[in-house]
């Protein structure tokens, strides 16, 4: 559950971006995979995009390439990734794409949004 995945996160923040020897995911990619809760995948994608590589548009867009069955809550979390990434703003607005992650608590991702709308 979330307090197993926030504890390994603290004790070892690098694993975010580790690839497994099985699948070669990285925990992120595997939580996607499995369509783990959102809690789940709120906590390794704060963590994950902690990491300055992991803030550019072709590191967050490779989620896109991968055919993850994504439930409503995930969908609409990544729906929001991607239109930050596209500068889409006829979608959700940079307001609103901060809105949902401060709901979320996902606080490296309205850092992004700061970042790239000033």
């Amino acid at each position: 559950p979330l307090d197993v995945v926030s504890a390994l996160l603290t004790a070892w923040p690098d694993a975010v971006n580790v690839e497994d020897d099985i699948f070669d995911q990285t925990p992120l990619q595997l939580a996607c995979s499995i369509r783990a809760p959102l809690e789940i995948v709120t906590a390794l994608f704060n963590t994950w995009l902690s990491y300055k590589d992991n803030r550019t548009n072709s590191a967050i867009l490779s989620f896109q390439e991968e055919e993850y069955a994504f439930y409503r809550d995930i969908e609409m979390f990544f729906s929001c990734l991607y239109a930050l990434c596209n500068n889409n703003t006829d979608t959700q607005s940079p307001r609103e794409i901060m809105d949902y992650f401060i709901h979320i608590q996902l606080w490296n991702g309205t850092s992004l949004v700061l970042d790239r709308n000033p």
